[in-house]
């Protein structure tokens, strides 16, 4: 009798730790037609002509393809919560993807790890940089080439480690934030003073209001490229939802001062597709002296969703719209169009992208 009752009490205490821990799996495959702003095959003229085009570069536009049946995203998302007791939790993830062609790999993602507590929140991550500009986007939006890609609206470097302290509520709805950067992607035989760089953000939830703002100071080891020179700059984002509709707006300050002295990028074969002229690649470069600005509008109609985004920064406009329709919680098709209109990007190509596609989450 002693000893069941010992057996018991030793089961009760497995099971107690393990309801004190989860573990989820998730994630999202996607598939469809689709053309995207770096087609050339099907349609040349979404390419800027120049008036010198490397033959390296004439070869490679011949055999480019941008307009297809496609698996755009297959994702594969892990996390893990463990509540530690005393009001401390832990948490993980990791993000996995792959290229949409078969025998394509796994690849990682984005990772992190959080401590929260009564404190607030310290989080580590390893991923990409991120801007306000892009947080206002509508889900019934679904492109191949989105802010970050090919436009010139926004840009980001390679993958960067961030240690980030969150603060606890300082006003119902307000919380604070500092974060440390490295442009290191956790290589730490990557010298720590690649422009590393602190964030200071602030974040406002309340009712139908969402705010978000940021303010990233001038890397501490930045220098100037090309006649271009880092700085500071400001960011902010709000979304107001009216029941009816979202509506959002943001800001991106200008990212660099100067004037751009780059001159043409080399057909090599790294940038075998790249025609651009000296002027274009000044042009392009430029662009970051001036600031940016983002409209954003989502409609939900029952299962039905309809999105709408424009984003400029100087001459450089994109517009897009999209309408998806839910069959479930977890399967929906849409259909979206974009263009992109005044300048053109750092291979030369601008015009219109389009998407239809089934998705699938899990």
């Amino acid at each position: 009798m002693k000893k069941s009752l010992i057996a018991l009490a030793a089961l009760a205490a497995v099971t107690a730790a393990s309801a004190q821990s989860s573990v989820t799996l998730s994630g999202l495959v996607r598939a469809g037609f689709q053309k995207d702003l770096t087609n050339t095959a099907a349609n040349p003229t979404t390419r800027v002509a120049t008036s010198a085009v490397p033959a390296a570069a004439t070869a490679a536009a011949a055999n480019a393809v941008g307009t297809g049946l496609s698996t755009h995203d297959i994702n594969i998302n892990f996390g893990a919560v463990e509540d530690l007791g005393g009001g401390l939790k832990a948490s993980f993830f990791t993000n996995f993807d792959t290229n949409p062609q078969r025998t394509a790999h796994l690849q990682r993602a984005d990772t992190g790890l959080d401590l929260a507590g009564g404190f607030g929140t310290v989080s580590y991550r390893n991923t990409r940089p991120s801007d306000q500009l892009n947080t206002i986007g509508s889900t019934a939006v679904i492109l191949a080439d989105g802010l970050y890609n090919n436009t010139g609206i926004i840009d980001r470097s390679t993958a960067i480690d961030t240690l980030t302290y969150t603060s606890p509520a300082i006003m119902p709805g307000l919380n604070a934030s500092i974060a440390y950067v490295e442009a290191n992607d956790g290589q730490i035989s990557v010298p720590t003073t690649n422009k590393t760089q602190l964030v200071l953000g602030a974040a406002y939830t309340q009712g139908p209001l969402a705010v978000r703002a940021s303010y990233k100071m001038k890397p501490a080891t930045a220098t100037a490229v090309t006649g271009l020179t880092p700085k500071a700059n400001m960011e902010f984002a709000a979304v107001y939802d009216l029941g009816v509709a979202k509506i959002g707006i943001a800001y991106d300050a200008a990212t660099v001062s100067g004037a751009s002295t780059a001159a043409a990028p080399s057909a090599t074969a790294a940038t075998a597709n790249n025609t651009l002229s000296e002027a274009q690649a000044r042009t392009i470069a430029n662009l970051q002296t001036k600031s940016a600005t983002g409209f954003s509008l989502h409609v939900p109609v029952g299962a039905v969703s309809i999105g709408l985004g424009y984003y400029t920064r100087g001459d450089q406009t994109v517009t897009e719209f999209g309408v998806r329709y839910d069959l479930s919680k977890r399967t929906y098709v849409s259909a979206t169009t974009g263009k992109k209109d005044g300048l053109f990007n750092a291979e030369g190509y601008q015009g219109s992208q389009y998407r239809v596609a089934m998705s699938h989450t899990f």
